[in-house]
């Protein structure tokens, strides 16, 4: 029996895969699946996301957690669009390895379970305030403006974690696929660290055994390559295995392997937690570089959602008018405060046309 399978045929076949999850989930409407490049990604409206997105532009304008600032993130995020949701898988070789194409047949999944229960509705004011307000008490402002990034970051290691767990219960097939393709993940970090190793380029292991471990516990699989790995991440940081296993972030972890599938947003608010404890035990929970305009997670296997397309950079229009930011000043030649000089003293996100929510206060002489 040949270990190999005919590529293009192959490729043929990653629609049907996705309809097979998504024709039988309420409200995910058949998307197009195409094979190309050398990444996964999924094109789609990720609300939740674009929030945290949103909040981190807001703080570039000078503002700080406030209702306005929120209520403005959550109105920019549900006014976001995407006319074309696709997905995108790797291109595949002219003939390809069982056991690679046992792993494209998984990222196939991770991408469908995106859809059917990553976060894509409108988002309202009142279920994401108050979430985000008790966490933000956690840590000085100042340390959120640096660390939202890595929010980012653990949100999507937080929801891969809940949707492959609530894909391979509800689909029975689906398992053997998931591990193939945690096991080409694996070996393709493998390969990028002793590549960088080789070139003498700094690897801060603490966090990226923290990282690795509390993904890799998350999603539960138990390949030999997995267990491996697992008895690597003890060596080669004993301390950011215990924190994982043993520590803070434990509780963290197990409340994320314990998401259901109408848990939306609690990833992001565990997101927050995690890095909380990161930033207050005195480390620095950096984020992984996220692609620009686009998808998942540039080379190799899938990586959670993003908001855009393929990862190329557009130029952007010369905004319409001057964009205004926390502490500014001007005066008015119309309107209530004409001829006086006022300050900035909130600066809502520019609109598609470059238009500002503002708001004032006089400045006195």
């Amino acid at each position: 029996m040949s270990n190999f399978i005919n590529g293009a045929k192959w490729a043929a076949s990653h629609q049907a895969s996705v309809d097979s999850i998504l024709d039988g989930s309420p409200g995910c409407d058949p998307r197009p699946v195409s094979a190309r490049g050398s990444s996964f990604y999924n094109r789609d409206r990720w609300t939740a996301r674009t929030l945290f997105a949103k909040m981190i532009e807001s703080l570039q304008y000078g503002n700080t957690m406030s209702s306005d600032m929120v209520r403005d993130a959550v109105y920019a995020a549900n006014s976001t669009s995407v006319h074309n949701p696709e997905i995108v898988v790797a291109a595949t070789p002219d003939r390809v390895p069982m056991w690679l194409a046992r792993a494209s047949a998984g990222g196939n999944y991770h991408e469908a379970w995106h859809t059917e229960w990553s976060c894509r509705r409108n988002l309202s004011f009142g279920e994401v305030f108050t979430p985000l307000q008790e966490r933000w008490a956690m840590l000085p402002e100042a340390a959120w403006v640096s660390c939202l990034g890595a929010v980012l970051t653990w949100g999507n290691i937080i929801e891969d974690i809940r949707i492959e767990r609530l894909g391979c219960v509800k689909y029975p097939g689906a398992p053997d696929k998931m591990a193939d393709l945690q096991d080409l993940i694996l070996r393709m970090e493998s390969e990028g660290r002793e590549a960088s190793e080789h070139r003498g380029l700094p690897t801060n292991d603490d966090m990226a055994v923290v990282m690795g471990s509390f993904r890799d516990l998350g999603l539960g699989y138990q390949t030999d390559r997995q267990l491996a790995v697992l008895e690597d991440y003890k060596t080669r940081s004993p301390a950011g295995w215990k924190l994982v296993t043993e520590g803070p972030l434990r509780p963290l972890l197990d409340a994320s392997i314990a998401l259901g599938p109408k848990a939306d947003l609690d990833h992001w608010w565990l997101a927050m937690e995690v890095v909380a404890v990161l930033w207050t035990l005195g480390q620095q929970p950096q984020p992984q570089p996220q692609p620009q305009d686009g998808g998942e997670g540039g080379e190799g296997p899938p990586s959670p959602p993003q908001d855009g397309g393929e990862g190329e950079s557009k130029p952007q229009p010369k905004p319409a008018f001057h964009l205004f930011k926390v502490g500014d000043r001007a005066k008015p030649k119309t309107g209530p405060y004409r001829g006086q000089v006022v300050e900035v003293t909130f600066a809502g996100l520019p609109d598609a046309d470059g238009r500002q929510s503002l708001k004032f206060a006089v400045v006195e002489d």
